[in-house]
């Protein structure tokens, strides 16, 4: 199998919701330190996937949900409107505020028998290390693809930290995958984002603002936070997507037009 070496990437996340409007100011604060992600297209932005695994009763679901001290997600990542050369298999952890996880890439072609390799008598353990494989981790949980979701990022990194990153998500969908490992499917994406646009007045969907930092935050990022008046929120994608697949199971699913 053609595999990449696994990478560990640590650090602090914070996460708001704000209307376009304010992203777009905030946008125009973050250009005289920040330039456009160099993976992103002639318009600064890319598509991302994630496939969501979790157990038949959706442990890493309700850890998340329920704010879990030490908790972790396993997910597939792959960039554009369909997976063509590289898939990155993604074990991310939380622990407090801090984040990290550890990554590597696959070829789409080996997705198929990606497992395969791994032992499936592997021990139980109540949780993952850093030594854990995507794979292992996969089968001593007994996890499975449960959703699939897509959204547009405006990504940017910061010229003058070692590390920072600020991102802008859109266009928030998803659709099930009812455990099948096939990357393809016939089904429609579906907007996920009605429950968390009443957290406004009017009707413009949310904009997802994510900043990404190690140990200290920039002076110039609390001056942000300060100037926008800022305040965090927990959001989970793959919680929403779930909560939201709950909500909308019977009728009433509208397609995503937006992509």
């Amino acid at each position: 199998m053609s595999a990449g070496k696994s990478m560990v990437i640590s650090r602090y996340e914070s996460k708001y919701l704000v209307p376009e409007a304010k992203a777009r100011a905030i946008r125009n604060f973050i250009m005289g330190f920040c330039t456009p992600d160099s993976h992103a297209d002639a318009n600064g932005r890319y598509v991302v996937n994630n496939f969501y695994f979790d157990t038949p009763d959706l442990r890493f679901y309700y850890d998340t949900k329920y704010k879990q001290y030490n908790r972790f997600k396993l997910r597939m990542r792959y960039y554009g409107d369909i997976p063509e050369e590289l898939l990155w298999l993604e074990i991310k952890h939380k622990v407090q505020n801090v984040t990290w996880k550890t990554r590597r890439n696959c070829m789409v072609s080996d997705w198929d028998s990606i497992f395969e390799c791994e032992d499936s008598l592997a021990q139980k353990s109540e949780n993952v290390s850093l030594r854990d494989s995507f794979e292992n981790a996969v089968i001593r949980f007994g996890a499975e693809p449960k959703v699939h979701v897509r959204y547009v990022r405006e990504p940017y990194i910061c010229d003058f930290e070692e590390y920072c990153r600020i991102t802008f998500d859109r266009c928030l969908s998803f659709r099930s995958t009812d455990g099948s490992m096939n990357l393809v499917s016939n089904k429609p994406f579906l907007y996920y984002d009605d429950v968390v646009t009443s957290v406004f007045e009017d009707d413009d969907s949310p904009v997802i603002l994510e900043i990404k930092t190690e140990n200290q935050v920039p002076i110039w990022v609390m001056e942000l936070i300060r100037t926008f008046q800022l305040r965090r929120r927990g959001f989970s994608k793959y919680c929403y997507a779930i909560d939201n697949s709950k909500e909308r199971a019977g009728g009433g699913l509208r397609v995503n037009a937006c992509l």
